[in-house]
């Protein structure tokens, strides 16, 4: 039984025993898994990073180049434009200077052309391209207004649809990348411009798919609004970027539009489409390209899985060679652990020498990989470790400096090739961490910290003698990292402008000739401009316009527009016929005087026509041959004024006339009136009349008073006195005047309220003319107003240099009317009653007689104001000559 039991109690150690060492082996199983896989996600990441960094600077590369690409068109352009000989665009020599800039640009672009001023093509090489172009408009108005604006080469993509040139599909067109600069005016153009057309697939085939490196990987290009231009897959092509990612993304991730819209630069993880639809994680690398006034985008675009399998196969076998020995390690721990300890260390020391080879052959394929992306690059490159060693010379590198790479790689000759005695180049500094060396060997040649590369340094240099060259280059060095973030090797590219250099200098010294020639030619344009708009001026300021007309009666010139000083003639003029500019009326008689020019009769005749105001005007023509020319001017001149002073003489001659027979009428009346009046007054005295008898009296006194004012202001008007100028005072006359009318003022309760100025001087007037004159408006002031009105004189004294008394008279009565106002001093006109017209006419002829002048101001209902200037220069007594009325 005690047996028994022990045999139990040791089945169960045994068990127990044998379950321990399970369970031991299991989490160690476990553990090594979840470290093979956390080592195994590390290294995807680092790979990751290695790779879109590679993938970035290709990119950028790329991206450079095509930017190159299209400065160089420009800067070609530029030079064809300003070649001699162009004389027209279709001649032998425009063509073969656009062959040889073809030429020169080695298949760069896909066609060169000559457009005209609405942007159609008119010439272009080569033929067999543009030839199903000629004639068709290929860009808008708003590119050839800022190209001919801003004269420099400008940027504009279009979609072209041509059998010979199209690449992506049939009937769908190319994109097209075309530059554009001014071109010189040429005979038979007034405008034109200079292209070149590079498309979208030709810069993909010859920058892009280089660059592609991986099979798997896809390449597009995006404009800034976010449009596909380029992708492996033509079914992208011109849909938005947005189409590529996954729509369920979450928004708040980054977004490869964004960045390719935002012209960024770098590298990224996204969810991509493929062809069928399903989304996958790509490696994206991507880089802005310059294209004139926009910035498009580059990327290149690796699956993630392509990127990391090599690392994925390399994590399988190990773990597939790990779970094997593990197993074996098991099967012989348990077929052999009476073996011991020992043969355990021995198995785990292989699996850890098998481990690490496997990690060497992965750092050697990776390696190899590198270095024939390096290899392979066209840009020379070298590479030296910490010891500033060679360790990698590529083969542009040879061709740059003629060193061979098996000649330099191990060796620390990396200056040989520029240098005559050793000294450090710019990777060396770099791995020394020496920025005052720097400064002492490459301060002279423009040294400056990289903006795209942390921690890497540029400069530019000259060598006189480069493999058998003077060579202008470009250095671009960077430092590279192990793990631990220290410095284990540099690497240097070197690129040579020389011919970028050459052609910045040849362009400096044409912009400095073509500087200096506009100069000249602005001075010469603004003296013809000058000599232009003088005599122009003289054309607008002449008041006769002249036409310049051909045989036909067309017109060719006119010196103002329709609209008085706009101008030359418009095109919408020029080349009409004369006869639409005259009225349907008179054209039979125009075209009647027309003949007879053409007969050689160049009589002048009038023209009577209608402005757009409605008013007639006449119009006098002249006309007379151009000499040694089949064509005639005709001058037109308005005469309006003339004729309308023509009718005021002939009216005023009438008048006098009038004036002349009235007051001779009025002086045979004068006499028998002061009879009557006579006779009136002693009949009255004598007969005493009481009643109706008196009132019939008085009625007839007053209507010959009334006949004789009216007599007295004819013979004013129609045969003035010559004044009898004398030194007076104005205050004693404008008192006098208000005496005479007491009895008025009286009668209508009116408030007389004045003001003289104590500075007036003594005036040398003709005092009996002044007070009739003022008489006249005080007069008028009083019957205008209502009873118990106000009438206001005042006086005032100008000591200035004209020397002036203002003579002011004002009330509130009923006022003047707009409409009359024109007219109160014409005879005979009158809104009174019993009025004769004659009152204002008089008071202005005296004040004029006095070489004053009279000014109403008047308003219906408010009252009227007169102001009557009169010179106060201090004259000798005596008679005074009054300008244009006597000797």
């Amino acid at each position: 039984m005690e047996e028994k039991n022990f045999s139990q109690e040791k089945r169960v150690l045994k068990i127990s025993k044998s379950l321990s060492v399970w369970l031991t082996t299991v989490a160690v199983i476990v553990l090594i898994l979840l470290l093979a896989l956390t080592i195994n996600r590390a290294r995807e990441k680092e790979m990751v990073q290695q790779f879109g960094q590679l993938q970035q600077a290709i990119a950028e590369g790329t991206a450079a180049r095509i930017e190159d690409l299209i400065d160089n068109v420009g800067r070609s352009l530029v030079m064809l434009s300003s070649m001699p000989g162009l004389e027209a665009v279709d001649s032998g020599a425009s063509g073969q200077c656009m062959k040889n800039t073809y030429d020169y640009l080695n298949g760069g672009v896909d066609f060169i052309a000559w457009l005209d001023g609405d942007g159609k093509l008119m010439n272009g090489y080569p033929d067999v391209v543009v030839r199903d172009l000629i004639g068709k408009r290929i860009v808008d108005a708003e590119f050839i207004d800022r190209v001919n604006r801003q004269h420099q080469p400008w940027i504009y993509d279009t979609i072209l649809e041509n059998k010979k040139i199209d690449r992506v599909q049939a009937g769908k067109g190319t994109r097209f990348v075309i530059l554009g600069v001014p071109a010189p005016e040429m005979k038979g153009r007034s405008q034109f411009l200079n292209v070149a057309a590079v498309s979208i697939p030709e810069i993909a085939k010859r920058y892009v798919e280089p660059a592609k490196g991986i099979e798997s990987s896809s390449l597009l290009m995006v404009e800034k609004g976010g449009t596909i231009l380029l992708h492996s897959n033509n079914a992208f092509l011109g849909a938005d970027v947005d189409v590529l990612e996954d729509p369920e993304r979450d928004r708040e991730e980054a977004s490869l539009r964004r960045a390719l819209r935002e012209g960024r630069k770098g590298y990224g993880e996204y969810l991509l489409k493929r062809e069928g639809g399903a989304t996958e994680r790509h490696i994206v690398a991507y880089a802005p390209i310059r294209v004139g006034q926009s910035t498009w985008s580059i990327a290149i675009a690796t699956p993630y899985r392509t990127v990391i399998s090599q690392v994925r196969k390399t994590f399988i076998h190990i773990m597939v060679g790990a779970i094997a020995l593990i197993m074996a390690v098991i099967v012989a721990g348990l077929s052999i652990a009476h073996t011991g300890q020992r043969r355990l260390r021995l198995e785990e020391e292989l699996k850890r020498l098998r481990e690490r080879n496997e990690w060497q052959e992965k750092l050697i394929r990776e390696k190899r990989t590198v270095e024939g992306v390096i290899e392979g690059t066209p840009i020379p490159t070298f590479v030296i470790d910490r010891n500033h060693r060679i360790i990698f010379w590529n083969k542009a590198c040879t061709d740059l400096t003629g060193y061979e790479g098996r000649e330099m790689i191990g060796t620390d000759g990396q200056y040989l090739p520029f240098y005559p005695e050793k000294r450090p180049v710019l990777a060396d500094l770099i791995i020394d961490r020496d920025s005052e060396g720097l400064q002492r060997y490459y301060g002279k040649k423009r040294v400056q910290k990289s903006s795209i590369i942390e921690g890497a340094y540029e400069a530019a240099a000259y060598f006189e003698n480069l493999n058998g060259r003077g060579r202008h280059l470009y250095f671009l060095a960077a430092p590279m990292f192990d793990e631990k973030g220290e410095i284990i090797a540099a690497i240097e590219t070197l690129q040579d402008v020389s011919r970028e250099e050459e052609m910045d200098q040849n362009l400096r010294e044409y912009a400095e000739t073509l500087r200096k020639e506009l100069i000249e030619n602005i001075n010469l344009r603004k003296e013809v401009e000058s000599l232009y708009s003088y005599l122009q001026s003289i054309l607008d300021s002449s008041p006769d316009q002249l036409f310049d007309l051909n045989a036909d009666g067309t017109v060719n010139f006119m010196s103002r527009d329709l609209q008085r000083g706009r101008g030359l003639v418009s095109q919408q003029i020029k080349g009409k016929h004369i006869l639409e500019f005259i009225a349907p009326e008179h054209r039979p008689y125009v075209m009647e005087k027309w003949n007879n020019v053409l007969k050689g009769i160049y009589a002048p005749f009038e023209v009577e026509a209608t402005a757009k105001d409605g008013t007639k005007r006449n119009l006098l023509v002249t006309p007379r041959p151009i000499q040694d020319t089949d064509r005639y001017i005709l001058v037109q001149r308005d005469i309006t004024e003339f004729k309308t002073l023509e009718d005021k003489y002939y009216e005023s001659q009438k008048l006098a006339a009038i004036g002349q027979l009235s007051a001779g009428i009025a002086h045979e009346i004068r006499n028998p009136l002061s009879s009557i009046k006579m006779s009136l007054q002693i009949l009255e005295k004598r007969m005493q009349p009481e009643a109706n008898d008196l009132k019939r009296f008085k009625i007839a006194q007053r209507e010959v008073e009334h006949l004789e004012q009216l007599v007295n202001d004819v013979l004013i008007y129609a045969k003035p006195a010559e004044p009898k100028c004398e030194t007076s005072d104005l205050r004693r006359i404008l008192e006098h005047v208000l005496a005479m009318t007491e009895m008025k003022l009286l009668d209508k309760y009116i408030e007389v309220q004045t003001r003289f100025d104590d500075r007036m001087p003594l005036l040398t007037v003709d005092a009996a003319m002044l007070e009739q004159a003022f008489l006249n408006l005080c007069l008028n002031a009083i019957e205008a107003m209502e009873p118990g009105g106000r009438l206001s004189i005042s006086t005032v004294y100008h000591n200035n240099e004209t020397k002036q008394a203002l003579v002011e008279i004002e009330d509130n009565g009923c006022g003047i009317d707009e409409a009359d106002m024109p007219h109160i001093f014409n005879p005979f006109f009158t809104t009174k009653k019993y009025g004769t017209g004659l009152g204002m006419t008089p008071v202005k002829k005296i004040v004029e007689l006095h070489q004053g002048a009279i000014d109403i101001v008047s308003k219906k209902g408010e009252g009227t104001r007169v102001v009557v200037i009169l010179p106060a220069e201090a004259e000798n007594e005596g008679d005074r000559e009054i300008p244009g009325l006597g000797s």
